[in-house]
């Protein structure tokens, strides 16, 4: 009830106890409101009916710490779909909470952080910062749970790594919230690739989602319909719907709830593994896209571009490094039909890791595919998506795996930023601060950390940033992307107080 139908029920309760002495008091508020009305001729008047009440102005809306948050990792990707024979894979899930004075305000009563699978649980953390490991489950997705004190600024990751005839490359994603509106970007018509989308709920009820495949032409058939139990996931083969579509991406729309989605592309040429990634979902759709982290010059890369509109798209492309703009030796414009998706070659860059400057009239959504090693032996690529900007705090949980190293890169865009960067080592935080120029990437490397995160400061950019991780070196290096997650740490809250 807002403060004007309060005072009118309040009125009305009054009115109906006036009494017969009562009656003589409207003669004057009659002649009251007639002067009133006369003042009002003369010069307007502003009302404030909390003040004549006697009272404050309440405070409607703040925030407060989070109690509970709810996310999901896939599981194992590549098992679990009906009808497609499962590729057993090896890996780890990690959990983690971070250090409490990147809290605004301090934690009170009990609280715990969980991991489950399938209602069984896998790992459990109740104090500040901690980090906890556990295998990677096969066919069922992994729930994060944050409740309590142990609910804000949370983190959760999943990882694997092969290296077979038949399959390798490394697989680093992070545990997410659901959406409603998720694009993902990745695969190809190439001979032995093969597109294999996960949806996951970390609710508390069913969601059912509408799944669309685009492509150079615009949608492919018409959409996939599937419901998603809570806790629960649901695994699609894309291949029979667009193995000949050579820049597909995938459109999720979820009713009832979010959903986490991802996609897995893998890729073996006869018998030439050429590597595996699992992406995330892209930034939502914006006519500037930043891809944080992005790794150019060790083989081939190119940029996707999807757009989700009914107009076509003009995109311009920019490459930027530590000092800033990056020169290209190919076209970095690329015009997109309206629905469609298109592919633009990234070349001419020096071997290193990048940002990648997505601007367009219209709203687009972008990732970057980059591949190790030339075709003719066992190699590697990843998709380095778009990423959503922090506004308060990101985290990431970095599993221990041996011979992986990890690097943190970020860029402010439109202005410079300020922010805390917070590496957790044998359970020690250790902070830096890191103040960025625009456009210009900033690397911190995460050796032995167990979890990394930021926290914005201040400034007048929008702060983005990704985790490379990589294995081996050369040829043989092993390389996956993930871009840096907003972390829950506070809730909206309504707060009312009674009028005297």
């Amino acid at each position: 009830m807002n403060r004007l139908s309060r005072l009118r029920s309040r009125g009305r309760t009054k009115l109906s106890r006036i009494n017969a002495a009562g009656v003589a008091r409207v003669v004057v508020v009659v002649g009251a409101a007639c002067a009133l009305v006369f003042a009002a001729d003369a010069r307007p008047i502003d009302l404030d009916l909390v003040a004549a009440a006697g009272g404050e102005q309440p405070v409607v809306e703040g925030s407060a710490l989070t109690t509970r948050v709810d996310t999901t990792c896939p599981g194992a990707e590549l098992s679990g779909i009906p009808g497609v024979p499962d590729i057993s894979v090896k890996g780890s899930v990690i959990a983690a909470s971070a250090p409490a004075e990147l809290l605004p305000g301090p934690t009170t009563g009990p609280g715990q952080l969980t991991m489950t699978s399938a209602g069984t649980p896998l790992l459990a953390i109740d104090s500040r910062p901690d980090a906890r490991l556990a295998a990677l489950p096969a066919g069922d997705a992994v729930r994060l749970t944050g409740e309590g004190s142990l609910a804000p600024a949370v983190a959760g990751t999943q990882e694997w790594r092969l290296d077979q005839e038949d399959l390798r490359g490394l697989a680093t994603t992070a545990c997410a919230a659901g959406g409603s509106d998720l694009w993902l970007l990745g695969g190809g018509a190439d001979p032995g690739r093969q597109e294999r989308l996960v949806l996951t709920n970390p609710g508390d009820n069913p969601v059912t989602a509408d799944v669309t495949v685009h492509g150079a032409a615009g949608p492919i058939g018409e959409p996939v319909v599937e419901t998603v139990a809570p806790g629960g996931r649901v695994g699609l083969l894309l291949d029979a719907r667009a193995g000949e579509e050579q820049t597909p991406a995938v459109h999720v729309r979820a009713d009832g709830g979010g959903l986490h989605a991802t996609l897995t592309d893998t890729w073996v040429l006869g018998s030439t593994p050429l590597g595996a990634e699992t992406t995330a979902p892209t930034a939502v759709p914006g006519t500037t896209q930043m891809i944080p982290g992005a790794q150019l010059g060790s083989g081939q890369a190119s940029l996707r571009v999807a757009v989700p509109g009914d107009q076509d798209a003009v995109v311009r492309v920019s490459v930027l490094g530590r000092d800033g703009l990056v020169p290209l030796a190919g076209r970095t414009v690329l015009t997109v039909a309206a629905g469609s998706v298109g592919d633009l070659p990234l070349q001419g860059a020096p071997e290193g890791t990048y940002a990648v400057a997505v601007r367009s009239d219209v709203p687009v959504v972008a990732a970057v595919l980059s591949r190790v090693g030339d075709g003719t032996v066992p190699g590697e690529f990843a998709w380095s998506v778009s990423a959503d900007a922090v506004r308060s705090v990101a985290g990431a949980a970095l599993p221990e795996l041996s011979g992986v190293t990890r690097t943190l890169h970020l860029i402010s865009s439109g202005g410079a930023s300020t922010a805390e960067v917070v590496t957790v080592i044998d359970g020690t935080p250790r902070s830096r601060r890191v103040d960025l120029l625009p456009d210009r990437v900033a690397t911190v490397r995460l050796d032995d950390s167990t979890s990394v995160w930021v926290k914005l400061l201040d400034g007048s950019g929008e702060l983005r940033g990704t985790v490379l991780s990589s294995s081996g070196e050369g040829p043989a290096r092993m390389l996956s992307s993930m871009p840096l997650e907003e972390s829950a740490v506070t809730s909206p809250v309504s707060r009312a107080f009674p009028l005297p």
